[in-house]
């Protein structure tokens, strides 16, 4: 198999950590730089944040100029809440609203949107954010714009949860799943397969279209195999097949890569979190 034919499947396997957004004990956590300006003279900075489902929270601390001669800048403290108005495989668009420390003046809240950009090959992603800062002084409120850019590596599908129940497979035992979910431990299974499958198919689709310009006609066969249910996590095996043919010369070309999806439980259901190919 050709070895670019090979990224498309290594691009869409590795995308599975996009996987589906939970809601209840798997969380994204993020570390980010960022840099910017606004009311609080950012200039540059570090960001830890968290985000379960929809709702999510940053804190970040940023070196500021103080933009008077003679005056040293100065470091800057503070964070913000997020609602994700918008969800995809790859962007999302979300609302903030936070407060932060000035060096040398009074503290500062502001409120804005900010949207994230990432390639499921990559855990990482992009972001940009602008809105509105205000600033009480002594000689009355200040306001004025704040705009952040910055990249974050992101940590998918981290569970949350404090406990692990105990162990189920496919068609025994009882689901480990919230009791408030009233699901079997066959169905809790097939849950996870049914997610497994969604995932890594909305991952071959973006594998595929990073190469549109070196192949076509790409025809991708998933096959999902076993479930394994061990508490809070799952195992689903499967495998990827492709053909397709290659621009430049007209050749066609093919291959066939098996491993296992990882996931997390989130809520009644389940979230991906990697692929692990076999050797």
């Amino acid at each position: 198999m050709k070895p670019s034919v090979k990224w498309i499947v290594s691009a869409a396997v590795a995308a599975t950590s996009m996987g589906m957004m939970g809601t209840a004990n798997a969380a994204d956590v993020r570390l980010g730089l960022n840099t910017g300006f606004g009311l609080g003279c950012q200039v540059a900075g570090v960001r830890a944040g968290l985000q379960e489902g929809r709702f999510g929270g940053f804190i970040q601390g940023v070196y500021c100029s103080s933009n008077v001669q003679g005056v040293a800048g100065g470091v800057s403290l503070g964070g913000a809440l997020t609602f994700d108005v918008y969800q995809s495989q790859t962007v999302g668009a979300y609302l903030l609203a936070g407060a932060n420390t000035n060096s040398g003046t009074d503290a500062s809240l502001f409120a804005g949107a900010g949207v994230r950009y990432g390639i499921p090959l990559f855990p990482v992603e992009g972001y940009a954010e602008a809105g509105v800062q205000r600033t009480n002084t002594l000689l009355g409120p200040v306001v004025g714009p704040r705009v952040a850019v910055g990249v974050n590596y992101v940590f998918r599908g981290v569970d949350l949860s404090a406990s692990s129940a105990a162990s189920g497979t496919v068609g025994s035992g009882e689901s480990s799943a919230p009791a408030q979910c009233n699901i079997s431990a066959s169905d809790d299974a097939a849950n996870a397969a049914s997610a497994a499958q969604s995932a890594m198919q909305s991952a071959v689709q973006a594998g595929a279209s990073a190469y549109a310009g070196i192949y076509r006609d790409i025809s991708p066969n998933i096959s999902v195999g076993s479930t394994s249910v061990s508490g809070n996590n799952a195992t689903v095996s499967g495998s990827i097949s492709f053909s397709a043919v290659q621009v430049s010369n007209g050749q066609s070309v093919s291959g066939t890569y098996g491993g296992t999806v990882n996931l997390v439980r989130s809520g009644c259901g389940w979230q991906t979190t990697g692929y692990t190919q076999n050797s």
